[in-house]
């Protein structure tokens, strides 16, 4: 049943006047439409009885224009006879919207008039609509050009440094105390669509939480270089992402899904990006450099590149270490005259700590990692500390050295193509191959050497075994084993199999700068 209409003769006469950008915000632009809209309408015999205006709303954003909205409900609430606009993208520049006046102006006998077109859409003819929607056609075709203007826009703002819009990245984005309004659902009919304030952000400034948790990412990597120790520590912190912080709905085929959480590629995104050293970026290239404050220095972010794009890495997550000592970490066997390393096995008591070799030893790894604990916060809390630390490491050209890596693994695989084309023998290949593998490793140790970070930096101010045992209780796993490693080699004798007894634990400390062995897990 065709909605029940007022008379015309009861109805109004109104106009809508918008503009897209108001740069100086004094709404010239839709006072000017409204004057030309006013004067059209004394010229066609309906003078104007309401003005609704939207300053500086675009037509094709999705965005609430609030004015707009308040027409279309006094349309169909049956209060509005005539609607006079400057041009037919005043009202929208969206042919689907567009559909949805149609409607809603013939349902409810409302006639449209246009100052540019010089008279009225006749929308309740096909030629009428056929020009309104001829029109609209015309304005999205324009929008699609502003579309390329816009593209080169957001360009320019990255040169300068300027943010230019979309999801916050992590790390970035600190509330402006401005809102803006957002479509829920732009998709939806224009009487159904729901709108929200959604805060403004500064993605030019640091969220000091999420940056100091980069922070503490590029520390755990290249301390120890193993990724699921620093997953792990991840979700012990319970460190949200940003759909969850943000708390933003995901959807995967259309369908709201769960939050996936990290993983490690979006962890090396975030710690390799150029944006991390606050570099301006635009799909893809750094076209400014250092134009926003940096979260992690340019040198650490390369030291990072190297580290993890370096394929000779194990990227299977393997058993995770839960305990202080291992063989890795200098842990040996007391008992042993073989000179065997100790490992975690579990037996009827729970995990012990026993030799590899003779099986000796047998202590409760719990026990056992709390007594070297206490040893090694004691040893973090002396002011001597400092000696420990190995000197500043020398300038590396990083990047140049990360080159070389990649040119000879090429020169690797085209010896192996070389060989499988008949071009060389297998002797050639091989003689090839391990002189190539033996300059990679010699580059290797030059990165690592390079980029290792102390892990006792983090105790310089502490003056105190409490202040330590603050500091080493926020520490990850694999954090502590590399101080063990640095502090202490630790030997494990025989003990009683349910307490410990500190004697049966030898612990010598490590000389100044002594080389340590290589972790392997």
């Amino acid at each position: 049943m065709p909605p029940t209409l007022i008379d015309e003769t009861d109805r109004i006469n109104a106009d809508y006047a918008r503009v897209s950008d108001d740069d100086r915000g004094a709404a010239e632009g839709v006072e000017s439409q409204h004057s030309d809209n006013e004067e059209f309408g004394e010229e066609i015999g309906r003078p104007l009885a309401a003005t609704y205006q939207d300053n500086s709303l675009s037509a094709f954003s999705g965005r609430e224009r609030p004015e707009f909205q308040r027409l279309l409900a006094d349309i169909a609430r049956g209060l509005i006879a005539v609607v006079i606009v400057w041009h037919a993208d005043r009202l929208t520049r969206d042919v689907r919207e567009a559909l949805d006046i149609i409607k809603l102006f013939r349902a409810h006998n409302v006639r449209l008039y246009s100052v540019q077109k010089g008279g009225e859409y006749n929308l309740n003819r096909a030629s009428g609509r056929a020009d309104f929607i001829a029109d609209i056609n015309q304005a999205e075709k324009e929008s699609g050009h502003k579309g390329e203007r816009v593209s080169l826009a957001r360009k320019r703002q990255a040169r300068t440094g300027q943010h230019g819009g979309g999801i916050r990245r992590f790390g970035w984005g600190v509330p402006t105390g401005r809102v803006r309004s957002k479509c829920l659902n732009p998709k939806a009919p224009l009487d159904e669509r729901v709108y929200v304030d959604v805060p403004v952000l500064d993605m030019t400034k640091h969220r000091q939480d999420e940056a100091a948790e980069i922070r503490i990412w590029a520390k755990e990597l290249l301390a120890h270089g193993n990724m699921a120790q620093l997953m792990r520590g991840i979700r012990e912190r319970g460190v949200k992402t940003v759909s969850e912080a943000d708390e933003r709905k995901v959807k995967r085929g259309g369908k709201i899904v769960d939050h996936g959480g990290w993983d490690a590629k979006t962890i090396t995104r975030i710690v390799t990006g150029p944006r991390v050293s606050g570099h301006a970026v635009y799909k893809g290239e750094i076209i400014k450099a250092d134009a926003y404050p940096a979260i992690l220095p340019e040198e650490t972010r390369q030291a990072l590149i190297a580290l993890l794009s370096d394929p000779a890495r194990v990227t299977t997550p393997g058993n995770t270490p839960k305990w202080l000592i291992s063989k890795s970490t200098g842990g040996s066997c007391g008992q042993c005259s073989a000179g065997g390393m100790i490992t975690v096995r579990h037996n009827s008591k729970g995990p012990v700590y026993r030799c590899e070799v003779c099986h000796k030893g047998n202590q409760l790894a719990p026990l056992v990692d709390e007594y070297v604990a206490s040893v090694a916060v004691e040893r973090l809390s002396r002011s001597d500390l400092v000696e420990l630390i190995k000197p500043p490491r020398p300038e590396v050209d990083l990047a140049a050295l990360r080159a070389d890596v990649i040119e000879l693994r090429r020169r690797k695989k085209e010896a192996g193509l070389s060989y499988a084309r008949g071009r060389i023998d297998l002797e050639t290949l091989e003689t090839v191959k391990a002189d190539t593998d033996q300059q990679i490793a010699k580059l290797r140790a030059v990165i690592a050497e390079a980029t290792a970070a102390s892990p006792l930096v983090d105790f310089l101010d502490t003056d105190s075994v409490e202040a330590a045992a603050a500091v080493w209780g926020t520490l990850s796993v694999g954090r502590r084993r590399e101080i063990v490693r640095v502090l202490m080699d630790v030997t494990v004798l025989k003990g009683d199999p349910y307490e410990l007894d500190p004697d049966t634990i030898r612990i010598v400390p490590r000389a100044r700068h002594q080389p340590r062995a290589v972790s392997l897990d």
